[in-house]
């Protein structure tokens, strides 16, 4: 006979995830999910319209410039409108610089990105609340293209993935689980956050940043050590990262004093 427990008080969860980190989880794995459902020649099309692919927001901010990049590669008579339409680079196609993020190359791909995203992500969440943290990854997330954009400014091939934007959180994670004087026992969402200056005088925060970028350096020169059989746009997440730092204390809802701001 089943026997019917009674819930316990103050008993935490195994899995306690915000909200809005559940529920951005979930809509990733829909997307991956109905993609895998899609036929072939769909799924291309929602690469095409939703990746970020830097040739072609250069083609249309410097036409002849692009131009210029691929002339060796161009039959005799091929004109500049014939290239914009091969490449889908009528307009200007600005939302890539964010939806890039919603889309992964397989389901490995999406679960490293997850497990990430629910780590560092987590304390962030409580911390900025919803809206501010969705705007937060979305900015992140089109700084890692921007990034990706400046070094890679010809180049035609799709990049997809959340890792930018999630590098992000853990770079703003970092202001605040490394501060000089926070508790360790003490929630990550109430801590004082540790200003620029404070933060590269730690040493512990110098670590993490040593160690993550030399991880993704790494990751980017040899994509197989990571398990990856596609090229690691190590530069978006380099931008991401940097962004996070650098954004942190526009959308921290604590304030200095102390006192949390009204939620």
């Amino acid at each position: 006979m089943n026997e019917r427990s009674e819930a316990r008080p103050g008993r935490e969860k195994i899995l306690n995830l915000p909200r809005e980190v559940t529920g951005l989880l979930v809509a990733l794995a829909a997307i991956q999910f109905a993609l895998g459902a899609l036929p072939g020649a769909t799924v291309a099309e929602v690469f095409s319209a939703l990746a970020f692919i830097p040739g072609r927001i250069s083609f249309v901010l410097a036409p002849d410039a692009f131009m210029s990049s691929i002339a060796g590669q161009l039959e005799p008579g091929v004109e500049a409108s014939d290239v914009a339409a091969a490449i889908g680079a009528e307009r200007l196609p600005w939302w890539t610089f964010v939806t890039y993020a919603l889309l992964h190359a397989n389901w490995t791909h999406l679960a490293v990105n997850g497990v990430t995203l629910a780590a560092f992500g987590s304390p962030l969440a409580r911390r900025f609340g919803a809206v501010r943290f969705l705007a937060f990854l979305a900015l992140t997330a089109a700084a890692g293209a921007a990034a990706h954009l400046a070094i890679h400014p010809f180049d035609l091939g799709p990049v997809v993935g959340a890792s930018a934007a999630i590098s992000g959180t853990m770079a703003a994670s970092a202001r605040f689980a490394f501060a000089q004087d926070a508790e360790f026992a003490a929630p990550q969402a109430s801590r004082r956050a540790s200003s620029l200056a404070e933060l590269w005088s730690n040493r512990r925060a110098i670590a993490f940043v040593g160690i993550w970028f030399a991880v993704n350096l790494i990751f980017g020169l040899f994509p197989g050590a990571a398990g990856s059989t596609e090229q690691i746009a190590w530069e978006a997440h380099v931008g991401g990262f940097a962004a996070g730092l650098l954004l942190f204390g526009a959308f921290d809802r604590r304030r200095d004093g102390g006192q949390e701001a009204a939620r």
